[in-house]
C-alpha cells in the first residue's frame, strides 16, 4: 500500500509537498494558487491541489510534516515588510526587538502553534497526524535529499538564513540516509538579516529585493567595495573552530537596522551594495571551507535563503575544495515543504526508505495544462490564434525573427526561477531586447540582468565551467567567454558579464529542449534568453487564464499556450 507524506511550510512564501513512497508527486507554492506574491499562512489552496491530483483524502496521509517550531501568528506579524524596515530602525523598534519579541520568541517554543493547528484541521488533518519539526532541519533535508550525488556517501550539509527556531546558520553531515548536526549559530549572529535589514534601509523590500543589492554591486568600483566591506567585516566573523558565525557587537543582528542605517548614511548606493555583497561572499566561502577542512567532505550541498545569492554560489563552485556542489531548486524557505516531507519518509518509510529517495530532477511539480483548457481560454480571446501540432519550431521560428513569445505549457516548475514552462523567451543575441521586455511586462530595474537557458552539450561553449557542474535551476552563476558572449548580450550583466544559466538537458523537459534545438538549427546559437512568465509585483503564471490575463494586460504579442500561438498587434 503506497505511503503518502505532505510536507508543509506555512510561513512566508508558503508551499506543500506530496510524496509517495520517497517521490515526489506535486509541489507549488501557495502563491500561484491566490495571486498574491509570498504568500504568509497556511497553503490551504496548495494542500487541495496536492491531494486532488494523486485522487486522496487527508486521511489518507501518513504524516503531516510541518517545518519550523514556533511562528509568529500572522494577526501579530506585519505583511508589510518596508513599514518593518522603516519601524525597527527606530528606538521604539530597536525596544520592540530586544525586549518584546526576542522574550516572546525565544521562551515560548510553541509559539502560535493553537492558531496553526486550527488552520491544519480546518484543511481536514487531525492532530495526531501532524509531526513538527525544526526549521534548519528543513532547509538541511533539503539540500541533502535532493542534492546528494547518491545516499550512501557523506556530504557536507551548510544551511543559511535569516533566522528559523533560534538559528541563523547550521552544519551537518549527511551519510546513508541519516544528518548529524555538528555547528550551530543562534539567530543574535545572522549574516542573513543583515542582508535583509540592508536591504530595508536602502529603500527595499526585505525578503524579496535582496537580488536588486546583488545585482547592483558590480558596478562599483573595488576601491570603493572594499571600503564598504570593511564596515560590514567588523560586525561579524566565522570561527573556524566551532564553524560558528560570531558577532562583534554589543547588540544582536536582530536589533541592527538603526546600527546600519547609521552606518551605511552618506555611502554612496552602489557602493554600499557591492560592499554587502563582497562582505556576504567572504564569510559563505570562509565558514564552508572551514567545514570542509574540519570534515575532510568535499561534497558540499547547501540549502537557506542566504543562498539565493548566485554570485555567492559562484564562488563556492570555484573553491579547489569542492568537488561537488548541490543547491535545491528555489532554496529558502519555499522548498522546505519536499526536504522535510522526504526526511519524514526517510524516518518512517521502513527498510530500505533511504534508497528510495532519489536525487532530484526536474521540478515540474506544480498544475498541469490541458487541451481543453488552453482551447477554451485561446477561443474566447478575441484574438488570433492558430493550433500547432508542433508548437516548439513554431516558438524557435518567431524567436529567430526577433520576437519575444511568452510560453504557458505542461505542468509548472516549482520556485522563483523560470524553468520554461511559464517563461518569456527571446533571442538573447540583441541588447535591445532588454529595452523592449522590460517595456512590454517586466520593468525591472535598469541594473537587473535577464538570464539565459542553454542545452547541456553546447554549455561550454558559453560558459567558464571547468568542473562541469549541472545547473538546471539557475542556481549559479557562470563566467562568459569572450570571444561569443555578445551572442547572449541580453542575458548576461553588463558590468561583469557573467550569467545565470539554466543548462537544460533534453530529458528533463523535451519540448522546452527542441525548441532550444530547432533556433539552433535556425540560428547557429543554442541560447536564449529566459525570464518569469508574470506582471511586475504579480506571482508566476498559474495556467491558461492567468497567461491569458497576463498578455491582454501587458505590450506582449506573442503567446503560446499549449499546442495554440496566439497573437496581437504591437
Amino acid at each position: 500500500m503506497p505511503q503518502y507524506v505532505l510536507g508543509v511550510h506555512d510561513g512566508h512564501n508558503s508551499a506543500a509537498a506530496l510524496i509517495r513512497d520517497g517521490e515526489i508527486l506535486f509541489a507549488v507554492q501557495e502563491e500561484r494558487l491566490v495571486n498574491q506574491k509570498n504568500y504568509y499562512g497556511f497553503p490551504h489552496e496548495a494542500t487541495k491541489a496536492a491531494l486532488a491530483h494523486a485522487g486522496i483524502r487527508p486521511s489518507d496521509v501518513a504524516q503531516l510534516a510541518l517545518v519550523t517550531m514556533r511562528r509568529t501568528p500572522p494577526g501579530r506579524r506585519t505583511t508589510d515588510q518596508s513599514y518593518a524596515a522603516r519601524r525597527d530602525a527606530s528606538l521604539w523598534g530597536f525596544f520592540r526587538r530586544t525586549c518584546l519579541w526576542y522574550p516572546a520568541y525565544r521562551f515560548n517554543p510553541n509559539l502560535g502553534w493553537s492558531e496553526r493547528l486550527a488552520e491544519i484541521q480546518r484543511a481536514g488533518f487531525s492532530e495526531k497526524q501532524v509531526q513538527r519539526y525544526v526549521h534548519h532541519l528543513g532547509h538541511a533535508a533539503t539540500a541533502y535529499y535532493c542534492m546528494r550525488q547518491n545516499p550512501r556517501d557523506k556530504h557536507l550539509v551548510v544551511t543559511m538564513d535569516g533566522s528559523g527556531d533560534l538559528e541563523c546558520c547550521t552544519v551537518w553531515i549527511g551519510e546513508a540516509g541519516k544528518m548529524t548536526q555538528i555547528a550551530s549559530t543562534p539567530l543574535g549572529n545572522s549574516l542573513g538579516s543583515i542582508y535583509a535589514m540592508v536591504t530595508g534601509q536602502m529603500g527595499f523590500v526585505p525578503l524579496e529585493h535582496e537580488y536588486k543589492l546583488m545585482g547592483m554591486a558590480p558596478y562599483a568600483s573595488e576601491k570603493y567595495a572594499q571600503s564598504a566591506a570593511n564596515a560590514f567585516r567588523a560586525l561579524l566573523r566565522v570561527d573556524p573552530q566551532s564553524l560558528r558565525l560570531v558577532r562583534q557587537t554589543p547588540e544582536p543582528t536582530y536589533a541592527f537596522p538603526r546600527r546600519l542605517r547609521r552606518m551605511i548614511s552618506g555611502m554612496r548606493f552602489d557602493n554600499v551594495c557591492a560592499g554587502m555583497q563582497v562582505f556576504c561572499e567572504e564569510i559563505i566561502v570562509e565558514l564552508v571551507r572551514a567545514a570542509i577542512a574540519k570534515t575532510g567532505i568535499r561534497r558540499v550541498v547547501v540549502a537557506g535563503g542566504v543562498f539565493m545569492n548566485v554570485k555567492a554560489n559562484k564562488r563556492l563552485m570555484e573553491l579547489p575544495e569542492v568537488d561537488y556542489l548541490g543547491i535545491p531548486p528555489s532554496c529558502g524557505d519555499e522548498s522546505m515543504c519536499f526536504g522535510i516531507a522526504q526526511h519524514a519518509y526517510a524516518q518512517v518509510g521502513g527498510g530500505g526508505a533511504n534508497e528510495r529517495i532519489a536525487p532530484l530532477g526536474p521540478v515540474y511539480f506544480g498544475p498541469d495544462i490541458t487541451e481543453d483548457d488552453a482551447a477554451t481560454i485561446v477561443k474566447a480571446s478575441g484574438h488570433a490564434w492558430k493550433r500547432y501540432d508542433d508548437i516548439e519550431s513554431e516558438i524557435a521560428a518567431v524567436l529567430s525573427s526577433g520576437h519575444p513569445v511568452a510560453r504557458c505549457k505542461g505542468r509548472m516548475e516549482f520556485g522563483a526561477r523560470a524553468l520554461g514552462n511559464r517563461s518569456i523567451l527571446a533571442d538573447p543575441r540583441d541588447q535591445d531586447v532588454v529595452r523592449v521586455i522590460n517595456q512590454m511586462i517586466k520593468k525591472r530595474d535598469f541594473w537587473m540582468p535577464f538570464a539565459p537557458v542553454v542545452m547541456r552539450e553546447r554549455v561550454q561553449e558559453y560558459f567558464v565551467n571547468p568542473k562541469n557542474f549541472p545547473s538546471p535551476y539557475m542556481m549559479l552563476t557562470f563566467d562568459t567567454h569572450p570571444h561569443n558572449f555578445r551572442d547572449l548580450l541580453a542575458a548576461v550583466h553588463n558590468a561583469d558579464l557573467t550569467a545565470r544559466a539554466q543548462v537544460i538537458e533534453q530529458q528533463h523537459n523535451p519540448e522546452y529542449y527542441k525548441i532550444l534545438k530547432v533556433f539552433s538549427e535556425k540560428t547557429g546559437r543554442g541560447v536564449l534568453l529566459n525570464t518569469s512568465f508574470n506582471l511586475h509585483g504579480l506571482p508566476v503564471v498559474l495556467g491558461p487564464k492567468e497567461a491569458m490575463y497576463v498578455f491582454e494586460n501587458s505590450g506582449l504579442t506573442h503567446l503560446a499556450v499549449g499546442q495554440y500561438m496566439v497573437t496581437k498587434p504591437a
